[in-house]
């Protein structure tokens, strides 16, 4: 966790994929951070009421929860910040956390992540040792107590700061690949060039919906799929469109964005419509539904609740259905420790 001394500007990694440290205060110190791979920044400083918004306008994806200095986050809202964080780290995004020094504030947002991970707080305080960012005085040290008592832990797996990371999600991929070569035999043998998305746009008129296997697929692919300005417009149209509907966010100039990550009901739209209906019915449906469980199963340690959701296309874009899959897993969780008692 020894802070990285060779370029310009110092961070103290707690996970491959999570930073902390002081205030980055010129385009230099951004630049430094972009050059380490960090891509998001969680902003607790109240003081620079610009910052975040200049962190942003660089290219970070920002969340900014401001904290007077001394003083400890409000549960409900440092609760948000924690949730954002998950989403972040989980995409395989490396997140900055900084207040003023990145001492107190941030000590206590990462102890509170540390709980919120299932460490507890003997391993959350030995996680901490020998760090400068931790709680520097009571307010913060009581709300970290407080937060502890009341955090939902995200997983009933062995406490952990990794997410997907530790999962090898290749098999599953493979898995799938082998439908989406399933559906263009089809396409091949009916006669049709199952190339919607680029010989015409017919099937990007109504955004389909994923299951968590290809949503997680689909998201995984987009950052080798698209340069990140292309991916920029996409997630723009995404977030327009979460709210008022209209084509698929990755319908761009008539034509998919991602043609090679189209999900299955893109790749058998042009089929006929009774083979589509019983490809679909009796072999797709039923094959990502399996391929799902498995998927939230490695995730999460857990079996996949019934009823669990799709997600919108939308939503796979911008990353957002990540947050279903927390709820989901938080809920079940808490439904289990009142089934079984806590024993933690």
């Amino acid at each position: 966790m020894a802070a990285t001394r060779s370029d310009v500007f110092p961070v103290t990694w707690i996970t491959e994929h999570l930073g902390v440290g002081a205030a980055p205060m010129s385009h230099a110190a951004l630049d430094s951070l972009r050059r380490q791979g960090v891509r998001a920044i969680l902003n607790l400083c109240q003081e620079f009421t610009d910052l975040h918004e200049i962190e942003s306008a660089a290219g970070f994806e920002v969340y900014h929860l401001p904290i007077a200095d001394e003083e400890a986050p409000d549960l409900a809202e440092l609760e948000k910040a924690l949730a954002w964080l998950d989403e972040a780290t989980y995409l395989g995004r490396k997140v900055y956390i900084h207040c003023r020094h990145g001492i107190g504030r941030t000590g206590t947002v990462l102890n509170a992540y540390l709980l919120r991970r299932g460490l507890g707080h003997l391993l959350a305080w030995r996680k901490l040792l020998g760090l400068r960012s931790q709680p520097a005085n009571f307010r913060q040290w009581r709300a970290v107590r407080r937060y502890g008592s009341t955090a939902r832990r995200l997983t009933l797996r062995q406490p952990t700061l990794e997410h997907r990371f530790q999962v090898d999600m290749r098999p599953f991929f493979a898995d799938y690949a082998r439908l989406l070569e399933q559906a263009a035999e089809e396409a091949a043998q009916s006669g049709t060039d199952g190339e919607c998305g680029k010989t015409h746009a017919r099937c990007c008129e109504t955004p389909p919906r994923l299951t968590l296997a290809e949503a997680v697929r689909v998201n995984a692919g987009l950052g080798a799929a698209l340069s990140s300005e292309a991916r920029a417009r996409a997630i723009g149209r995404a977030t327009e469109r979460r709210q008022g509907g209209g084509p698929c966010p990755l319908l761009e100039n008539g034509a998919c964005a991602a043609f090679d990550l189209r999900p299955l009901s893109c790749r058998v739209h042009d089929l006929p419509e009774a083979r589509r209906r019983a490809l679909w019915d009796q072999t797709l449906a039923p094959a990502l539904l399996k391929l799902s469980r498995e998927v939230y199963q490695a995730l999460s340690g857990q079996f996949m609740p019934e009823g669990f959701p799709d997600f919108g296309m939308a939503d796979v874009v911008t990353g957002r259905y990540v947050q279903a899959f927390f709820d989901w897993q938080r809920t079940h969780a808490d439904t289990a420790a009142a089934a079984g008692g806590d024993n933690g």
